[in-house]
């Protein structure tokens, strides 16, 4: 017979299934032919689920998904979504159709991420209806609305679960608990590589928190002993990127990228064009940032510091501590307006008799300061030194929210795009193995949801009779319409555009992002490898390729079928002009296998020739020196070993000159410009002369480069090499000279002359 705990449970999900679909409705009656909030992202992830039924995961197969072709490892740019495979897998083999694996998935993300946060909130209150509280705080929360595109960003339910094991560890160490709490970790892991960071940050706090100092030797080795398993069971996926973004491709994200992700103050105000209330509430445009609570939880949060006892600083009789909280109160309200100076008056010094004694700039510094003084003010009082003496758990979740929360803010947090602090902690984390290749510091917040719904829940523990049934109903009621969609987007799938028969790959026209995810979802019925692609990150030559087809270079397409047929679909809305279809219908030999009102297809024939550039040989030069005309101190960086570093010539709307000196005349094969991660840096026009004495030149090569950086990014994409062939004798000088136009930089990351 079923318990009393299990028939909540089972009632709880029953419920939060029912609240899932119709927060997603219309989505369940569209579930193999729609696609929630916009056909980009959700069609890549439904496309990655898919893969993972057609290789074995882990394996060299499956790494070298099929976009992106030629390029090995594609798999890697994106998240793996094995933690969601379980559930998307099985749907999608059974029906072949991978938007109803993705479809299921998402609005059991909902479901799921209810039951997680009840799991811990029952755990921590032992009360089925302040779970449910916290259950509609996290699974509905505002936040989750704006991350729909993103399936691994809601699939956070293992984090509450990991907690909750944790919270039965601690009460009994039996191995059952240890081991759920690893493997919910692990497969939170494997559900959001982002999660694997955060929440193993928000763990190292709960330990210190609850089981520092409390726990034997023994109950420690057990929890790490389990862990250290998890880890070792996800070690296959961490080597495999490794090996593939850092070994291979070199890719890292730049902290510029780091910074737009991360998550600004002011985003607590800002909420879901999509929700139903709130929907209005913008007071700042920047990505990620809709960070917004909901009014209800706010709420819950003071109700559940007011119902926990109001601080008194009148129990804390100590002369010296009521001196010390004078002097905390003092040095805040002087931090506080050396805050406000600077961004009121501008840049502001004090000067006595000729000497500077004061000088403030920037509001961060002070700002910095002065959340260390409050900090230490509140840790005096008499009320939260208690609650960290008896290791609260309302004063945990509330610590851990806001810490959280900082987090989100990134390694350079701002207010209104204004900088706030001058040290951040996140900037302390981007020193760990890791974090520095996050792209979206912004996500921490959904750790910070897991912390607050936990609040949200004791707010009401501690109620009774009629007033905790109305509470609890108001609660849930308030959480639900501060995260209800006034509409929950559906749009249709993309439309069915079959590759032509008998082709080796495919290349959708023109390269954008429609094509791209419309190449993506065809993929799954035609199995044809893509020449596109569409995931967080893009291969070395994509914008190479891009640019020859914008160019109309025939020798693109002569390399495309260089392997046997090349299919081709081109979509008639981006090609208005026709363009794109004339310079298909150019190529020698090409066939129209369809042509359609929207779209038309065709197959361009094996290539007989190829026309093919020179890969880098010969033995190294040494240079002289290297003048450079813009920016001549930046000359430097390009012959300094590192591909981080480059000198610019800016955007190519000027002429800008690199002249190399070598010690001495000598025979030069090759010039050799390595771009590494700077793959859109390439000139749009080089000119290259040589010289015996700096005096009278003689030009050996001239044209568009954009065939170079293909070459270059396909056979080696970490250094990306443009090798120009030069085969001259008695060359003591060369010169390159960019004299093309774009909107694009040049750059020389490094440069080599080889003999």
């Amino acid at each position: 017979m079923m318990s009393r705990n299990a028939r909540a449970f089972v009632l709880a999900f029953l419920a939060y299934t029912v609240l899932a679909l119709a927060y997603t409705w219309p989505l369940p009656i569209r579930l193999t032919d729609g696609i929630a909030h916009d056909p980009y992202d959700p069609i890549l992830n439904a496309w990655i689920l898919w893969w993972t039924t057609k290789a074995v995961p882990l394996t060299a197969p499956w790494w070298n998904a099929p976009i992106f072709y030629p390029a090995i490892g594609t798999l890697a740019f994106s998240e793996h979504l094995l933690g969601l495979a379980p559930i998307a897998a099985p749907l999608i083999a059974l029906t072949g159709n991978p938007l109803v694996g993705y479809n299921v998935t998402l609005i059991a993300t909902y479901v799921l991420s209810a039951l997680g946060a009840h799991l811990l909130a029952y755990t921590v209150t032992r009360r089925h209806d302040a779970a449910a509280v916290a259950a509609v705080a996290y699974a509905f929360a505002p936040y989750r609305l704006a991350q729909v595109p993103h399936i691994q960003v809601l699939a956070s339910y293992w984090a509450p679960v990991c907690l909750a094991a944790l919270h039965r560890y601690a009460r009994g160490p039996q191995n059952r608990w240890a081991a759920f709490a690893a493997g919910a970790w692990l497969m939170q892991a494997l559900s959001n590589g982002y999660y694997l960071f955060f929440l193993s940050v928000l763990l190292v706090l709960w330990f210190a928190w609850f089981a520092l100092g409390r726990w034997s030797a023994g109950q420690i080795a057990k929890l790490a002993g389990f862990f250290a398993v998890a880890a070792l069971l996800l070690l296959p996926v961490l080597l495999g990127y490794r090996d593939i973004l850092v070994d291979t491709y070199g890719v890292s994200r730049s902290i510029g990228e780091i910074r737009i992700f991360s998550a600004d103050v002011a985003g607590l105000l800002v909420a879901s064009e999509d929700l139903l209330l709130w929907g209005w509430l913008h007071v700042i445009q920047r990505p990620e940032s809709a960070l917004f609570p909901g009014l209800a939880i706010i709420l819950l949060a003071g109700f559940a510091l007011y119902s926990a006892a109001p601080f008194d600083i009148r129990a804390e009789q100590s002369k010296r501590i009521r001196m010390f909280r004078a002097a905390l109160t003092a040095i805040l309200i002087v931090l506080l307006i050396a805050t406000a100076i600077p961004i009121v008056y501008g840049s502001w010094r004090l000067t006595v008799g000729g000497i500077r004694l004061v000088s403030i700039a920037r509001a961060d510094k002070p700002l910095t300061l002065a959340l260390v003084a409050a900090l230490a003010l509140m840790a005096s009082l008499p009320r939260v030194r208690a609650a960290c003496r008896g290791r609260s758990p309302l004063a945990f979740y509330l610590i851990a929210a806001f810490a959280m929360w900082v987090l989100a803010l990134g390694p350079d947090p701002t207010v209104m795009d204004h900088r706030a602090l001058y040290q951040a902690p996140y900037g302390w984390l981007m020193r760990m193995p890791g974090f520095d290749g996050l792209r979206v510091p912004a996500r921490f917040w959904m750790m910070a949801l897991v912390c607050l719904s936990v609040v949200s829940a004791l707010a009401v523990q501690r109620l009774q009779g009629r007033l905790r049934r109305v509470v609890v109903s108001l609660a849930c009621a308030g959480l639900l319409l501060d995260g209800w969609p006034r509409t929950f987007t559906v749009v249709p799938a993309p439309q069915i555009r079959p590759s032509p028969a008998g082709v080796t790959t495919r290349l959708d026209l023109p390269i954008s992002d429609n094509t791209d995810a419309q190449a993506l979802y065809q993929q799954v019925f035609d199995q044809v490898p893509l020449h596109n692609g569409f995931s967080g990150y893009a291969v070395p030559h994509y914008y190479a390729l891009r640019m020859l087809i914008e160019e109309s270079d025939p020798r693109i397409l002569q390399i495309l079928a260089a392997n046997g047929p090349l299919g081709v679909v081109i979509d008639h809305a981006s090609d208005q002009d026709g363009r794109v279809r004339r310079f298909v219908l150019s190529y020698p030999g090409v066939e129209v296998e369809r042509s359609e009102g929207d779209w038309s297809s065709y197959r361009i024939p094996r290539s007989a020739t190829v026309t093919a550039l020179a890969d880098r040989e010969g033995a190294p030069l040494q240079i002289k020196s290297l003048s450079t005309f813009p920016s001549p101190p930046h000359a430097a960086r390009a012959l300094d070993g590192d591909l981080r570093t480059r000198w610019s010539g800016g955007v190519q709307l000027q002429s800008a000159d690199a002249v190399v000196e070598l010690e001495q005349p000598t025979y030069v094969r090759q010039v050799v410009i390595e771009l590494g991660g700077f793959v859109r840096d390439f000139p749009a026009r080089l000119q290259i002369a040589v010289s015996r004495d700096g005096t009278v030149w003689e030009p050996v090569w001239t044209g568009s480069t954009a065939l170079h950086a293909y070459y270059g990014a396909v056979r080696h994409p970490r250094e990306m090499p443009l090798v120009f062939a030069l085969n001259k004798d008695e060359v003591r000088f060369i010169r390159l000279r960019q004299t093309g136009f774009g909107t694009r930089d040049w750059s020389i990351p490094e440069l080599h002359v080889r003999q």
